[in-house]
Order: C-alpha cells, then structure tokens, then sequence
C-alpha cells in the first residue's frame, strides 16, 4: 500500500512551477478532500501521499517537499513523534499539523516540535490552507535564512579563530628568535669583528621586520576578519632563504646541516603565506623530527606521483626517527602533539600548515615511502 500511496496526483493545470506537497494522512476520504482543496488554492501543486509515518518516511528519504501536513494520530506513530523524526529529514520544509478535532494543547505541543501552524480537518476552506501555507512557507524561509546565516558566522569565528590562533603561534616563535639574536648580539658587543656585529644587527633587523608582517596581519585581521591570501608569483628559493636566515640561531643550536636545491620553482601563492609554511615545516623538523646527534634536513623538489605539472611538489626531509603510520594525518589537526614529542608547543604549527595549503587548492601530507626520517611533502599551485 506504500508505494500505492506515495506517487504523486499529477495537477490538471498542467505542468507549471508548483509546490511539492506532502499529505500524511491515515484516512483515505481526508487526503482526497485535502487535495482538491489544495488544488483550489494552488497553482498546480505537486501532491504526494502517505498513509502512514513510515510511508511518509519513505518519501522524504527519495525526494525533498515544500509542504508537509501531518496528521495528529497515524496508524503507526502519534504525529508529534513523527514531526521529531523529521525534523533533520525534510530541514527546509514548511509543516503545519492538523488533528480531527480542534485542541490547544495538541496545537502548542505542535509548535513545539517543529510545525508552522495548527488547523482543523473539519471544514478547512480553500482561503485558510492558501494563508496557512503561504505563512509557513515564508517561515520555513525564513528558518532556513537564519540557519544559513548562522552557519555562515560560525564558520567565520572559526576561520577568525583560527587565523588568531595561528599568528600567535608564529609571532611567539619569530620573537623567541629575536630575543635569542638580540642576547647573542649583546653578548657579543666590544668582543667581536665589526663583520659579526654587523651580521648580528642584520638578523634582528630580520626578525624585526618579519614581526612587523605578524603585527599588520593582525591589524588587518580585527579591521577585516582576514588575512591577505591575494597569489602573486613567489619565488620559493628567496622565500627559503630567508627562513633559513631567520631560523639561523635555532639551527645552530641544533647543529643541523641544511640541504637546498637550487632548482626550486616559483609558485602562485601569497609570499607571507608560503613563509609560513615553510617556517613551520623547517621548526618542525629542527625541534620534534631530526637526529639528536646529527641534525639534518634536505629541501627540494620532487617529481609529481600523477605527472600534473599544475602543482610543484616540494619536500622537506629530516633523518630523524620517523613518524609512526598510523598519525600521518593525526599531526594535522589543531593542538594535536605526539607522545614523546621533544619538546613543548602548542601543536598548531601542521595545522596552519595544512589551513594556508588547502586554502591554494594544494595538499600536505607525509610521504609514506620514505625509507628513512620524515618527508612532509607540499604540494603548490606552479608559476607559469
């Protein structure tokens, strides 16, 4: 009887735009009446039928409604407990419920789980279902403007969230730097070269200027709620470069020994960005991946798995112990940090990572293949 009831009765006026109408109705005589009632007061509705909640069910799980009218007492469930069932099911759709009998308590506990309006059976004209519809069809509107608004500013104090999160984690570790370079130059006054004194003031000024990015980033942040993704053609050797210039006292501290290729490429991203992924990728390394004894890190290119010359692919390989397979992706999620990790941080630096890679349609992941170490291979949009 289930598939009998849930086809549609097709309009006679044809096949114009019209509401999809549902009718859950028990009782045969009722949904006939409801139906050329509805006829009458719409332009060539859609009606479908069931006779039952699960009937009903069945229907919104095929196709979605406009309408729904739902009768108080079905066969198999009382329509109170079906308006809950369908609540996530038919989300959009406007529903008024309808007993035999007028009841102002059926009607409040009918509003209470998520119908529009409340009418009686009995007597239901053509004008009363056309005002009844049309208000909960601008309700259910309006319902679904709110949800969406919502979700809309939900996922922007997520993103804001996470860009704050994010700049503070980079602003602590840049002004690490610069307090350590800032002692080391102080230490070192009256006892070194002019040529040392003048290297040391050239990377304070570095991270001074890299601190400066941090501060508009956030400036432009609290005026906007973003922060500048605009690509531009980067070039990732100067970009390096100057990562391993900033980072120089932290891998000199780690006694690592540095690998760069010469033959990076260019890519299509915002250049503050890229820094920041590869100032991430490189500390990473530096303090949680490499050897202990014999620090050491290879940046370079690699060829492509699937030949798509649109992305470069860059690696960033230490020689350190490796991390176990099955947290290759758990690295990337916010605050996450492994057990027996070094040393202590927040656990965002994959996270930022992999938010600014995804955000230029790229991927970032850990290269399973590699024999030794860690590979975390980034994968750019190219320069042409």
């Amino acid at each position: 009887m289930a598939a009998q009831l849930a086809r549609p009765v097709e309009s006679p006026q044809g096949a114009a735009k019209s509401l999809v109408i549902l009718i859950v109705d028990d009782s045969q005589p009722d949904r006939d009446y409801l139906a050329w009632q509805l006829r009458k007061a719409m332009q060539a509705p859609t009606i479908l039928e069931a006779e039952t909640a699960a009937d009903a069910l069945e229907i919104l799980a095929r196709r979605p409604v406009d309408v729904m009218l739902v009768d108080y007492l079905l066969p198999d469930m009382n329509g109170l407990d079906l308006l809950g069932q369908v609540a996530e099911q038919a989300r959009g759709a406007a529903v008024l419920f309808m007993s035999g009998q007028g009841s102002e308590r059926v009607a409040a506990e009918a509003i209470k789980h998520g119908a529009h309006d409340y009418f009686v059976k009995q007597g239901v004209g053509v004008e009363q279902l056309k005002r009844s519809i049309g208000l909960a069809v601008d309700a259910a509107r309006r319902n679904r403007e709110d949800r969406a608004s919502f979700q809309r500013l939900d996922r922007a104090h997520r993103e804001l969230d996470h860009f704050v999160r994010a700049l503070s984690h980079d602003m602590k570790a840049n002004f690490m730097l610069l307090d350590h370079s800032f002692r080391e130059l102080r230490r070192s006054y009256g006892c070194d070269t002019l040529e040392s004194l003048t290297d040391g003031f050239s990377h304070v000024e570095a991270c001074l200027r890299q601190s400066r990015r941090f501060l508009e980033d956030l400036v432009t942040l609290a005026r906007t709620g973003q922060i500048a993704m605009e690509p531009t053609r980067v070039e990732l050797m100067q970009v390096v470069g100057e990562v391993l210039y900033e980072q120089r006292e932290l891998i000199e501290e780690r006694g690592a020994t540095i690998d760069v290729t010469t033959d990076l490429p260019a890519v299509w991203c915002n250049e503050d960005r890229v820094k920041q992924v590869v100032t991430n990728l490189l500390r990473n390394a530096l303090r949680h991946g490499c050897d202990r004894h014999a620090a050491a890190i290879r940046i370079a290119p690699i060829e492509p798995r699937d030949r798509d010359d649109r992305f470069v692919w860059l690696s960033i390989h230490d020689n350190g112990p490796g991390i176990p397979t099955a947290s290759h992706e758990d690295i990337f999620l916010p605050g996450c940090r492994l057990p027996g990790a070094h040393e202590s941080g927040s656990g965002m630096g994959l996270a930022i990572v992999r938010k600014i890679v995804e955000h230029y349609g790229g991927r970032v992941f850990v290269d399973p293949r590699c024999p030794r170490g860690t590979a975390f291979v980034v994968t750019l949009p190219r320069w042409k």
